[in-house]
């Protein structure tokens, strides 16, 4: 059974080892790399066995904790319990939109990018979600300076807007950034 401790370790050394990654570029490191996993299976065996009642009340104290660690700005903690909620219930789509959160605060907005497309599969017509969407993608061009990622952030903040005009903040961004071009 995996616990949000182990996940904690494996996250602090994963992160170790990307960080010493630059130090020891000069070592040759294998050809052949591990295949990255898409679906992972469940990390809560013991859920299986649980009732509906008992499995709604893990999938709310997973999220509950998620929404703590948000509210204290620990992003990568909530990403353990925000997956585990998601283990929980597959089909949630706050515990989705919430690890893409999480992600993007913690610097990954790629891997946000993908959650966020997920929620919107879902809830197609998710404004914030939109919004999110649009952030990462503007973090994406500032990292990396390709103007795709600048307009299909403006099409999702867009997309935003029809659906739900009320954001003045988005609405002034790409009126400021539509004076500057």
């Amino acid at each position: 059974m995996c616990t949000h401790a182990g996940r904690l370790v494996s996250v602090v050394f994963v992160a170790m080892l990307l960080a010493g990654c630059s130090a020891t570029s000069q070592k040759k490191w294998p050809v052949a790399t591990p295949q990255v996993h898409v679906e992972r299976e469940n990390s809560n065996p013991a859920a299986a066995d649980m009732s509906p009642a008992q499995r709604d009340q893990a999938y709310r104290n997973a999220y509950g904790e998620g929404d703590h660690l948000v509210k204290q700005g620990q992003y990568g903690l909530a990403i353990g319990a925000f997956e585990t909620a998601l283990d929980l219930r597959p089909d949630s789509t706050e515990a989705l939109f919430n690890l893409g959160a999480c992600h993007e605060s913690i610097g990954d907005p790629l891997r946000a990018v993908n959650l966020y497309t997920r929620v919107l599969d879902a809830k197609p017509d998710d404004a914030d979600c939109y919004r999110n969407l649009g952030t990462s993608f503007m973090k994406l061009y500032y990292r990396d300076k390709s103007p795709a990622w600048r307009k299909m952030a403006e099409e999702a903040w867009r997309h935003s807007l029809r659906i739900n005009a009320d954001q003045p903040d988005v609405a002034a961004f790409l009126d400021h950034r539509a004076a500057l071009d």
